[in-house]
């Protein structure tokens, strides 16, 4: 069994370096009238070269907005994937709950629910995803590594009504800072396409229709808005783990004259205030315009060269940096789980949220594939030493397959902010019970030897009982008669659990194993592997299956990213499993 999963293993790390070499998202509808945006720009040549760029953009520039009734757009957003992958400002969604996405079709507007993915605090960005499976018309990233102030572009935006608003403009300078509160942004283009605060958030382009970057509008030393662009390296540097770019031509073609500016609605501050809320208000400007320090960027005509996002090598879309990071994270997980079966999950999920951005929609199914590597590896080790009751496990098992399915859909109906807060709870409980069982190694927790002797002096008393005509009750635990009840109170909560939260589920199985099922330690650990490795089994299937159906996860960025942490999450839980015997 063992050779098998090796097996299993080395296959699926060889198909996923194939998937990474060719995968390619125009494949999925290779052949249809689905393309970007610079595309679509060359085959419209009945226009004037202007025109064409005003008719043909609007399409791939949404509204982002809360999901009430009658809430409109906080800011613009992007369209950079054919699967309906959005990007936008983070501080423009920071606090909205339910995301809504306005797209603009030929059959109108229309409303889709959108999740955050991923963020970047650094660089204010928030890359959303459409629950849908439609495709979308989408942006090319503009090649800007030789941009120099001067270069005429376009800033794209859309206003209460759902109008497209665009003004066209030119680079003023590049690797421009801005300061917003105590976070400095760097590596910022600034443009005075920018003009309003309802293109925060939208696109600025070139006149081959490819994103230049995205748009930040803020409050400059006279109170007007000033532009400024999170330039496309950046965002494909950040973001290319999850979103396969696709690169047009160089950006800064000059068009001809100026056209006409679409000015926006002047009650979109007075509904964006009652979305978003908060006390940063600018009079006369919404809510998503940033107050901050604007400083000037570097002399006109240097080019802009940015060694920090630009070059470097890349595995599967990741830097080595991120690919150490991610790795050294699993094997801390993998370590913590595969040592006491409960810890690890909420270290890796917390991790990816804080340290990498990823949203719980992505973080749930990486974990389960995750978690069914190492936990089936540990499980096969666990019941080669014969420390696995099959007997007390197989009635557990349909009812932690239910919890996880049950825990899926509650965590996806609770939200990132709530899960957020529930793994911070769990990690206060974890730290404080390490902190008592170093002051009290034996406070709660008895080696297996005390509970063998004292199922043995319970047996013995039992046996008094009977020879006397009296009965006596056990004395430790909690004496549960076998049946379902017994099956559900053991299994149901380490499903739930998992499924809310994306973890393991070994930090409630255990104590439950130990304290209910009153076995010991190392038997409950046994136990508890080959549970949470059924139970992220079916988390699996039903996050790839209920978020392929419902574009609400694309396959290839949860596959990835579970190729990326599976080697250091085993080799931590063989770690883990070895300590565990030595201790």
């Amino acid at each position: 069994a063992c050779l098998i999963l090796a097996f299993l293993i080395l296959v699926t790390f060889a198909w996923g370096a194939y998937l990474l070499d060719n995968y390619d998202e125009d494949d999925y509808f290779r052949g249809s009238d689905d393309m970007s945006v610079g595309q679509f720009l060359v085959r419209n040549v009945a226009m004037p070269d202007v025109q064409r760029l005003y008719y043909t953009v609007p399409p791939a520039v949404v509204g982002v907005g809360g999901g009430g009734v009658n809430a409109g757009p906080v800011a613009s957003g992007a369209i950079v994937g054919a699967n309906g992958y959005v990007i936008t400002t983070l501080h423009s969604v920071a606090n909205v709950p339910d995301i809504t996405v306005q797209v603009a079709t030929s059959a109108g507007i229309r409303r889709f629910p959108a999740q955050v993915v991923k963020t970047i605090p650094g660089h204010n960005l928030a890359l959303l995803k459409l629950q849908t499976t439609e495709k979308f018309l989408h942006f090319r990233m503009a090649n800007i590594q030789t941009v120099v102030p001067g270069q005429q572009v376009f800033a794209f935006g859309r206003n209460m009504a759902g109008a497209p608003l665009v003004r066209q403009g030119m680079v003023q300078s590049s690797d421009a800072p801005l300061a917003v509160g105590t976070t400095q942004i760097t590596h910022l283009l600034r443009s005075d396409a920018v003009y309003s605060w309802e293109q925060t958030g939208g696109p600025l382009v070139n006149a081959q229709g490819d994103l230049v970057g995205i748009n930040i509008a803020a409050t400059g030393p006279t109170g007007k808005v000033e532009g400024f662009t999170v330039p496309a390296q950046v965002i494909v540097s950040h973001l290319q783990d999850v979103v396969r770019f696709k690169t047009g031509g160089a950006a800064g073609v000059a068009p001809p004259a100026a056209q006409t500016v679409a000015m926006g609605s002047s009650s979109w501050w007075s509904k964006a205030k009652a979305v978003v809320g908060g006390p940063t208000a600018v009079p006369g400007m919404g809510m998503n315009v940033v107050q901050g320090t604007v400083t000037t960027g570097i002399p006109s005509g240097m080019p802009f060269v940015d060694t920090d996002h630009v070059g470097g090598a890349k595995i599967g879309g990741y830097s080595i940096a991120d690919i150490l990071g991610l790795g050294m994270l699993a094997l801390a997980a993998g370590v913590t789980g595969g040592m006491m079966t409960m810890g690890g999950g909420v270290l890796q999920v917390a991790g990816m949220m804080v340290f990498f951005g990823y949203g719980m929609y992505l973080i749930r199914p990486v974990v389960f594939l995750t978690n069914v590597v190492v936990y089936g590896a540990a499980a096969l080790r666990n019941d080669k030493a014969q420390l696995v009751q099959w007997d007390k496990v197989k009635p557990l098992i349909p009812w932690g397959v239910a919890g996880v399915v049950i825990g899926y859909f509650i965590g996806n109906a609770i939200g990132d902010s709530v899960v957020g807060v529930l793994l911070g709870l769990f990690a206060l409980i974890m730290a404080g019970k390490a902190v008592l069982e170093i002051l009290q190694p034996n406070a709660g927790e008895d080696t297996a030897e005390a509970i063998a002797a004292a199922e043995a002096g319970d047996e013995m008393d039992e046996l008094m009982a009977l020879a006397e005509g009296t009965t006596r009750p056990k004395t430790s635990g909690i004496a549960l008669p076998e049946g379902p009840t017994r099956s559900a109170v053991l299994g149901l909560p380490m499903g739930l659990f998992s499924g809310i939260l994306g973890i393991s589920g070994g930090v409630i199985e255990v104590p439950l194993q130990r304290y209910i099922g009153r076995i010991s330690l190392q038997n409950a650990i046994a136990n508890s592997s080959v549970l949470v490795f059924w139970a992220s089994v079916a988390g699996s299937v039903v996050a790839f299956i209920h978020g392929g159906s419902t574009g609400l996860i694309h396959w290839e960025a949860p596959v990835t990213l579970a190729l990326v942490m599976i080697p250091g999450a085993y080799v931590g839980g063989f770690l883990g499993a070895r300590l565990m015997r030595v201790c």
